[in-house]
């Protein structure tokens, strides 16, 4: 079943690894939507999020391949079913004063975040999956956009859940 997959990779907290792990993703050609970087509980450890359009079978050979990167400690594809998955865009906006309403309506709506306003721009903050912020982005095409900042999307499993790696990192006592 083709469609996106999340695939999560705990990487050293290195820009060295990071650069490992990029560059593999480019040799190796993987249909790469968004990459997401951050940091995660554990020191020295941070959570790359690729979201990848392909079948399960082929985001496990990507887990594969990942897991021979010297650097990474682990790497696993989120069940598809089980996918909790967010993107986080900004978005710079000048109404005129005649749509400022209406433009507080469609944040209202979308339960966007009104994160900056000055005299003549204002910036909002959406969260949401990719098809939530499309659409809220449609939506305010008519109040001129000037600039869009999209984060890349992070996932996790959802209910109660862990995401299970082959070979679990330890981590310091207490961590858990």
């Amino acid at each position: 079943m083709s469609g996106t997959q999340a695939v999560v990779v705990l990487v050293e907290d290195h820009l060295i690894t990071l650069n490992r792990v990029v560059g593999l993703i480019r040799r190796r050609n993987f249909p790469v939507q968004t990459l997401s970087v951050g940091p995660t509980g554990m020191p020295g450890v941070s959570r790359l999020t690729i979201m990848m359009q392909s079948d399960h079978a082929a985001a496990e050979r990507a887990v594969q391949h990942l897991q021979k990167v010297v650097g990474v400690h682990d790497a696993a594809v989120i069940p598809q079913g089980d996918t909790v998955a967010r993107e986080l865009a900004l978005v710079k906006l000048r109404p005129s004063a005649e749509q400022y309403a209406e433009l507080l309506d469609v944040v209202q709506l979308y339960h966007a975040t009104l994160v900056d306003e000055s005299l003549d721009a204002v910036v909002l903050e959406l969260t949401g999956s990719e098809a939530f912020v499309l659409s809220c982005l449609r939506a305010l095409e008519r109040f001129e956009i000037v600039e869009i900042a999209r984060g890349g999307a992070v996932a996790m499993e959802s209910g109660t859940a862990e995401l299970r790696f082959g070979a679990q990192p330890q981590l310091e006592a207490g961590a858990r």
